[in-house]
């Protein structure tokens, strides 16, 4: 009886441990998605490298200032690609531009 117990606990965790490995696969499937429609989007849009790593970084939700120490450029700089970057998609706010590069 008690070997039945253990093989069937043994079952149990691995049936887990299977559905766990599914839904990291299946989590990092859709990052991968969302990073190349972010990328397909950014090229369509003439939107430079360095415009896509200041983007990335607001739409994560970091400040200008915070951006601006992460990739050594002053907040000015920043600002100045996020003014390049509204007006080659063509909205005001980060949420419309959210849904532009990443809908």
């Amino acid at each position: 009886m008690l070997c039945l117990i253990g093989l069937l606990l043994v079952l149990h965790v691995v049936s887990f441990l299977r559905g766990v490995r599914k839904r990291k696969a299946e989590e990092q499937r859709r990052a991968l998605t969302r990073e190349m429609l972010f990328l397909t989007n950014c090229g369509e849009f003439g939107i430079s490298d360095r415009e896509a790593e200041v983007v990335r970084l607001i739409l994560e939700g970091k400040t200008y200032k915070e951006v601006g120490e992460v990739l050594f450029i002053s907040e000015k700089t920043v600002d100045a690609h996020m003014q390049h970057v509204y007006g080659k998609v063509g909205v005001r706010t980060r949420l419309a531009l959210l849904n532009k590069l990443y809908g």
